[in-house]
């Protein structure tokens, strides 16, 4: 592992455990095997680490969204499966992601703010092909509220219960919640 790895593999494990505001850079470098002074070689503030973090569950993210797939409904299913598995296998990541959106430091919002895009725009692509007619506005509010819904069990508490077969369950309620689209389009006729 790299000392940058070291580095954003402590501040994860701090920021997950105490927010990025109860942390100082001080003790990143402590639980790194470094000093806090010496993290400045690697990175130029707790800022850039935090921006790094995020960058992380991005890359991750986009890479399992991937192209769209020819039928939009397994497209769509791709869709929840990444954000259920994300969540699964980057629980702090996620779950730092979610909580700390406003601790990222303007210089870094609109790279960050780019690339989420890019993910909210693969959504709404994939819902136009699933439900035709949508308008975009009403694509963008249930993209948002499904990405919430999916990510949540990131923001489950320590030992609080979870369900057997979580991951699944999130994946249908997930379908059941972007069929609202249709059920909405057939009340306002």
């Amino acid at each position: 592992m790299t000392r940058d790895e070291q580095i954003l593999c402590a501040a994860e494990k701090l920021f997950f455990e105490r927010s990025f505001d109860g942390v100082g850079v001080d003790e990143i470098g402590r639980v790194a095997g470094t000093s806090g002074s010496a993290i400045y070689r690697h990175f130029p503030s707790k800022d850039a680490i935090l921006a790094a973090l995020f960058d992380k569950t991005l890359d991750t993210l986009l890479v399992r969204v991937g192209e769209p797939e020819q039928d939009p409904q397994a497209d769509l299913e791709k869709l929840l499966r990444s954000f259920v598995s994300l969540t699964n296998s980057h629980k702090r990541l996620v779950s730092i992601w979610l909580r700390e959106q406003r601790s990222l430091a303007q210089r870094y919002r609109r790279e960050h703010g780019r690339r989420r895009h890019r993910i909210t725009e693969r959504w709404i692509g994939c819902l136009q092909r699933c439900y035709p007619g949508r308008s975009t506005d009403e694509l963008t509010t249930a993209t948002r509220g499904v990405q919430l819904l999916l990510l949540s069990e990131a923001l489950r508490p320590p030992g609080g219960r979870r369900a057997q077969h979580a991951e699944e369950l999130l994946v249908q309620v997930g379908l059941s919640a972007v069929a609202a689209l249709e059920l909405a389009a057939a009340s306002i006729q």
